[in-house]
């Protein structure tokens, strides 16, 4: 879950929206989300947390790796 909104924008026109996005396209890393807005617009919210970092899996040498396969041989 994120948290910290910082924004919300609320997009009418397509016009909104690239205006947005040139003010944006410097930006490092994910901090915002888009949800559908009423008549087909869009709502964008900004978070102060990059959203790459809450969904990195946790890794450590003790967690056994299973991988389900089963193998063919195919004949020649």
């Amino acid at each position: 879950m994120l948290t910290g909104v910082t924004s919300v924008t609320h997009f009418t026109t397509k016009s909104c929206m690239s205006r947005w996005t040139r003010a944006h396209a410097g930006s490092t890393g994910i901090n915002w989300s888009v949800e559908a807005g009423p008549g087909g617009t869009m709502i964008v919210i900004e978070h102060e947390a990059d959203r790459s970092t809450l969904t990195e899996p946790t890794v450590t040498p003790a967690a056994p790796i299973t991988v389900n396969r089963s193998v063919q041989a195919w004949a020649s």
